[in-house]
């Protein structure tokens, strides 16, 4: 066999192998998404076994019948089942780093005014905790619509995406962004017809936990004449 054929095997391996394991995660969501609490948890290992799987032998097929050799064959379904695994676990761990693309939501929506460093770092701090409480009492499947949504919004495709509508290339995650370009990357998913509504959400969530901490109410004038909170210092 041609060295290129080999090079395209092991390329071809590579990303359908890891790409796989990624997708298998965004799909595991959507399940849960549609089908409740049910279906999370537990059953996600089992599907993911499944899928990786169904997935490795049907492409350890595929080489067998490219080149005839079982042995290389055998060697590709190996690096595909690692890259596999690889890829679930990437994308595990970068649905569980919905909390960092969170805090840096609440610091670009909320930076620095008038207030002093140790108050605006503790009023940012109790609306994380707020955002976090809220997130923590929806039901799985909303919690899971909401882990896509930061996903995606943090993802360098969809930065690299809205920031093109713009005329700029932007190759990052928002976390990793200048507090500068994430507003503007903010005013731009707010500006376009179709993604909008991702933003309304994201700061209806973390503006109302803003203006819940009482820390917040000496910019606005209040001070809980009307829900007479019991923790006012």
């Amino acid at each position: 066999m041609a060295t290129h054929e080999l090079t395209l095997f092991l390329v071809s391996s590579l990303l359908i192998g890891y790409g796989a394991g990624f997708l298998t995660v965004k799909i595991n969501h959507l399940l849960v998404i549609f089908l409740g609490k049910l279906w999370s948890s537990g059953n996600a290992q089992r599907r993911y076994i499944l899928v990786g799987g169904i997935a490795t032998f049907l492409y350890g097929v595929m080489i067998f019948y490219q080149t005839n050799n079982f042995v290389l064959a055998l060697i590709f379904v190996v690096v595909f089942t690692v890259l596999f695994i690889s890829g679930i676990k990437h994308a595990m761990h970068r649905f569980d780093q919905y909390l960092d693309v969170l805090n840096a939501l609440i610091q670009s929506l909320f930076p620095k005014e008038d207030l002093n460093d140790d108050k605006h770092e503790a009023l940012l701090a109790d609306t994380s905790k707020i955002s976090q409480e809220m997130l923590e009492s929806m039901r799985k499947s909303q919690l899971e619509s909401l882990k896509i949504l930061f996903f995606f919004f943090d993802s360098v495709f969809a930065v690299f995406f809205i920031s093109l509508i713009k005329g700029k290339l932007k190759f990052s995650r928002f976390i990793n962004l200048s507090k500068e370009d994430q507003v503007d990357y903010m005013h731009i998913w707010a500006a376009t017809e179709g993604l909008n509504l991702g933003p309304v959400a994201l700061k209806a969530l973390i503006g109302y936990s803003y203006y819940t901490s009482h820390l917040s109410w000496d910019k606005i004038g209040y001070r809980g004449e009307v829900l007479r909170r019991s923790y006012i210092n």
